[in-house]
């Protein structure tokens, strides 16, 4: 192995009290980009995850609850995923990692604040063409405009794809439901990384690691409807993998995020988490959803 890292794949267990600070394996050359993403262990009322102070040795996380939502002490063990910026093979499958700054919105039309841009997106325009839509893996970076943490997150934001095309994707801050809890008026850093669809064999400096990658059909629905099967088209011939997924449509108009209920060696169970801020429902129309899981721990 080199002496910096390109990428690494662990879990962690964050909290609802604190920030907990991430120390990679390895460190890397340039800061990476890092995504994580909510699951079910724990609670399970809204949740998302915030990251801030990305460095190339580690970086911060913590449990963050929409306003109006319980905050309750509890924790989450979630699946981190951080790339080195840039375009590389994998065992063969293409990965593409970078950022993008914006301050576009998405936001439902349900009780809205005040103020508010119309809504737009922003374009990623890939270096890499990719010979299908690639596996869109996003988190935001940043918690610039935050402050409502350590109590309820305001603005709530998640990242919100519009589309996925083999050389694009377009992208916004989505507030869903809750315009009427702070404001947005900087930037936020929307971390990505694109991966082509498929599985490789990777030699992690742990030993051969497994990854899949896959983009589902437009099949997963919210929170209240239960859990949408996404199949890795591979079996990774371990109990619980490790996994993060991103919601990468937006046909549903109250906004939402993708939260994992399950990893199987095969699939990975996933649903659309809606916040409560507005209204208590947390159903939604069917959505395509990213998903890229590992046999285990891996540092590359």
């Amino acid at each position: 192995a080199s002496s910096t890292a390109t990428l690494e794949a662990r879990e962690v267990t964050l909290n609802t009290q604190s920030w907990v600070s991430v120390d990679f394996t390895q460190p890397f050359a340039e800061v990476p980009v890092v995504v994580v993403t909510p699951t079910e262990s724990g609670n399970t009322d809204p949740a998302s995850v915030r990251v801030k102070d990305i460095t190339t040795s580690g970086f911060s996380a913590r449990i963050s609850k929409p306003p109006r939502t319980s905050l309750g002490d509890h924790t989450m063990t979630v699946t981190f995923l951080a790339a080195a910026p840039g375009v590389r093979q994998l065992g063969g499958l293409w990965m593409e990692a970078g950022t993008i700054s914006t301050q576009k919105l998405a936001y439902s039309t349900k009780c809205l604040g005040s103020g508010l841009p119309a809504i737009s997106w922003e374009k990623i325009s890939f270096a890499h063409q990719f010979p299908a839509p690639p596996a869109f893996l996003s988190s935001i970076q940043t918690v610039n405009n935050e402050n409502g943490l350590p109590s309820n997150s305001q603005p709530w934001l998640t990242v919100s794809l519009n589309s996925v095309k083999v050389n694009e994707a377009w992208v916004a801050l989505d507030r869903a439901e809750t315009t009427r809890y702070g404001q947005v008026n900087q930037d936020e850093v929307v971390g990505y990384i694109a991966i082509q669809g498929g599985s490789a064999t990777l030699q992690s400096t742990t030993g051969a690691v497994t990854m899949a990658t896959a983009v589902s059909n437009r099949i997963v629905r919210g929170w209240k409807q239960g859990s949408f099967d996404v199949p890795l088209g591979t079996d990774l011939s371990v109990g619980s993998p490790l996994a993060v997924a991103s919601q990468c449509t937006h046909y549903g108009g109250d906004g939402g995020w993708a939260r994992l209920r399950g990893v199987s060696s095969s699939s990975v169970k996933v649903a659309i988490d809606e916040d409560t801020t507005c209204d208590t429902e947390r159903s939604h129309t069917k959505e395509i959803v990213s998903v890229c899981a590992f046999s285990g721990p891996c540092v590359l």
